[in-house]
C-alpha cells in the first residue's frame, strides 16, 4: 500500500515535470525566434520613421496603452488560476463556467470603455500629452493613429483571455507563438513600406498593429475552442454571475497587483518622454532592448511554472515545488551575472545590430540597466511561484509601496538630472523592498508547508 502511494507521487510529479519542461523547451524556442525576429524590429522602425522623435512617440504609446490592458480587473489571471482547478478535478462544465463569465464580462466591460475611450480622445490635446510639436506631428494624424491603437487595445481585452485558458491548459508555449506571429507580422509591413517608399506614416502603422496583434489571437480562440477543447468554450447558457464574481475576487488583487506594477513596470517610457523628450525615448528603448533580453528568457521559464504550481499546490506537491524553486534560482543568479557580463562586448553588439544607427555605449548607464535587468530577473523568478500560489497580500503591500517610491524619485532625480538614467534608478529603488521580503517569506512558506504535509 506504501510502495503503491509513493510510486503514485513519484509518477505525478514526474509528469509535472516532463510538461513543465516541454512548455518552457517550446517557449525557449519559438520566443527565441521571436527575439532574433524582434533585434531586426528596432533598426526597421528607425529607418521606417526616419524621425527619432516619431519613433519615441510610436514607443511611447504602445507603452502607455499597455497600460490598458492591466485594466481588465484581474478577470485573466482569476480565470487562470480557477481553471486549473476544475480541470485538475475534471469538472469540464466548471469549467465552462467560468470561461464563459469571464468572456462575457470582460465583453461588457470591453463595450464600455471603447465608446467611452473614443469619444473623449477627440477632445484630448495627445501633442501636449506625448509632449510632441505639432510641426513635427500633426495632430490630427496623431488623433487618428491613437483611435486605432485604442481600438486595437480594447479588443484584446477580450482576445487575450485565450491566453489565460492556454496557460490553464498547460500550453503555455502557444502565447508565445502568438507574440512571434506578431512581431513578423509587423517586420514584414515595416520593411515592405520601405521598399515601397510609402514609410513614415504613423496612421498605417497603426492599423497593421491592430491586424498583427490581433488577429493571431482571433485564430487561435478559434481553434481552441472550435476544435480542440469544445468542452469548455463559452456559451451565455454557462455564464453564471457567482463564477464571475468568484474569479473577479481574486482577480481584484490580481488587479490591484497589475496596476501596481503597471506603474513600476510600464511607465518609464512615459516618464522619459515627459521629463527628458521623445529623442531619449529612443536611446532609452535600445538600452532596455537589449538588457531586458536575458531576462525575456527567464520569464518564458515563468509562464508554466506558474500554472504548474497552482496544479502541485492542488495536489500539496510542495516536494516538487520547492525542489524546482531551488533549481529555478541557480537559473536567475546565472542570468543575473550575463547580465553584467553583457556590458563588456555592448559597443559591438550595437553596431552589429544598428548599423550606421549605432550609438555610442556609456558604460555607467549600462551598468544600471544590467542591475535593472537584474532586478526585473529575480522579481519574475519570485512572482511565477507567489501568484501560481495564489498568496498575494504581501505583494500587493509592497508593490503599493514601491509604485509610491518609484514615481517621487522619478519625478525628484528626473527634475534634477534631466536625464532618463536617473528614471531606471528611481525603478530599481521601488523595487528593492518588495524583492528582500517577498523572497524571505516565499522560502518560510515552502518550508512551512513540506513540515505540514
Amino acid at each position: 500500500m506504501l510502495k503503491d502511494k509513493i510510486k503514485s507521487k513519484v509518477s505525478i510529479k514526474s509528469k509535472d515535470t516532463k510538461t513543465l519542461f516541454a512548455n518552457i523547451i517550446g517557449s525557449f524556442g519559438v520566443k527565441g525566434f521571436s527575439l532574433f525576429i524582434g533585434l531586426f524590429t528596432t533598426p526597421t522602425y528607425i529607418r521606417y520613421f526616419n524621425n527619432n522623435e516619431i519613433l519615441g512617440v510610436w514607443f511611447t504609446i504602445l507603452s502607455v496603452l499597455a497600460w490598458i490592458l492591466n485594466c481588465d480587473m484581474g478577470i485573466g489571471n482569476g480565470l487562470r488560476n480557477k481553471l486549473v482547478g476544475a480541470l485538475q478535478s475534471d469538472d469540464k462544465d466548471e469549467g465552462r463556467k467560468y470561461v464563459s463569465s469571464a468572456y462575457m464580462f470582460l465583453f461588457g466591460v470591453s463595450l464600455i470603455i471603447i465608446v467611452v475611450i473614443v469619444v473623449l480622445s477627440q477632445f484630448v490635446n495627445w501633442n501636449t500629452v506625448f509632449n510632441i510639436d505639432t510641426d513635427v506631428l500633426e495632430s490630427d494624424v496623431l488623433r487618428k493613429a491613437l483611435t486605432i491603437l485604442l481600438v486595437s487595445i480594447i479588443l484584446q481585452f477580450v482576445l487575450r483571455l485565450i491566453t489565460s485558458v492556454l496557460y490553464a491548459l498547460q500550453k503555455a508555449f502557444i502565447p508565445s507563438l502568438l507574440n512571434l506571429l506578431t512581431n513578423v507580422i509587423m517586420l514584414l509591413y515595416a520593411s515592405f513600406a520601405i521598399n515601397m517608399n510609402c514609410n513614415g506614416s504613423i496612421v498605417n502603422m497603426a492599423f497593421a498593429y491592430l491586424i498583427a496583434v490581433n488577429g493571431p489571437l482571433i485564430l487561435t480562440t478559434f481553434a481552441v475552442f472550435g476544435i480542440t477543447n469544445k468542452k469548455i468554450a463559452p456559451s451565455v447558457k454557462f455564464v453564471k454571475k457567482e463564477y464571475a464574481l468568484s474569479t473577479l475576487k481574486i482577480g481584484g488583487i490580481f488587479l490591484w497587483i497589475q496596476l501596481m506594477a503597471m506603474i513600476l513596470n510600464s511607465t518609464n517610457s512615459y516618464f522619459v518622454t515627459l521629463f527628458v523628450g521623445n529623442a531619449a525615448t529612443v536611446d532609452f528603448n535600445i538600452y532596455n532592448k537589449i538588457f531586458t533580453l536575458i531576462g525575456t528568457f527567464v520569464t518564458l521559464a515563468t509562464t508554466p511554472i506558474w500554472s504548474a504550481v497552482t496544479k502541485a499546490q492542488v495536489e500539496g506537491n510542495y516536494n516538487w515545488m520547492y525542489n524546482l524553486f531551488k533549481r529555478f534560482i541557480i537559473i536567475a543568479l546565472l542570468a543575473i551575472c550575463a547580465e553584467f557580463a553583457l556590458i563588456v562586448p555592448l559597443q559591438f553588439v550595437f553596431d552589429i545590430w544598428l548599423g550606421v544607427d549605432s550609438i555610442s555605449v556609456n558604460y555607467g548607464i549600462a551598468a544600471l540597466f544590467a542591475l535593472y535587468g537584474s532586478v526585473m530577473i529575480w522579481s519574475g523568478a519570485i512572482t511565477c511561484f507567489v501568484n501560481g500560489l495564489g498568496e498575494l497580500k504581501l505583494q500587493s503591500v509592497f508593490l503599493t509601496i514601491g509604485a509610491i517610491i518609484d514615481v517621487a524619485f522619478t519625478y525628484i532625480l528626473a527634475r534634477a538630472t534631466n536625464s532618463y538614467a536617473a528614471i531606471v534608478a528611481a525603478n530599481i529603488c521601488a523595487f528593492i523592498p518588495y524583492l528582500v521580503v517577498q523572497t524571505i517569506w516565499l522560502v518560510r512558506y515552502m518550508k512551512n508547508a513540506i513540515k505540514q504535509g
